[in-house]
């Protein structure tokens, strides 16, 4: 790592770290070795799905599990893992968060439809920040008839 780029490299980690969960990292290489401890804010474990207020507390949000780059694709040309109005169940993949170039699956909790996406694809979003709302696929949806 005798080139001068080397330092760009080490910022760059250092920025994915900074906006990661991650509060420890070492990267060992013939002459270099870089260690980045930090504490954890707010002391805690990443935050769980929070309910959402509705007329009937049906809603629910799905909250990103860690911090990252949202994504609701596998790659620019797919399909959206899910649209507003799509029905999931338990631990169906609605979305992606990558975290220092390693793409993490979010999933639904709980069984409902997609009520609102509420985060652009290519986002930078917080543990815990709220991705989507589910509704409890009861009600009508714009357009559509009760049933």
């Amino acid at each position: 790592m005798s080139d001068p780029s080397w330092l760009d490299e080490v910022r760059e980690i250092l920025e994915r770290v900074s906006a990661s969960d991650a509060t420890e990292l070492e990267l060992v290489a013939p002459g270099f070795r870089l260690r980045v401890k930090r504490r954890r804010h707010g002391g805690g474990s990443p935050r769980q799905p929070v309910p959402t207020p509705s007329g009937d507390g049906a809603d629910q949000a799905i909250v990103a599990p860690l911090t990252g780059v949202f994504y609701r694709a596998a790659s620019p040309e797919a399909r959206p893992y899910v649209v507003e109005g799509d029905p999931v169940q338990p631990n169906t993949v609605v979305g992606l968060i990558e975290t220092m170039k390693v793409f993490n699956e979010v999933l639904a909790e709980r069984q409902g439809v997609v009520r609102r996406i509420l985060v652009e694809p290519g986002a930078l979003v917080q543990a815990g920040d709220r991705l989507m709302l589910l509704g409890s696929g009861d009600e009508a949806w714009p357009g559509q008839a009760a049933s």
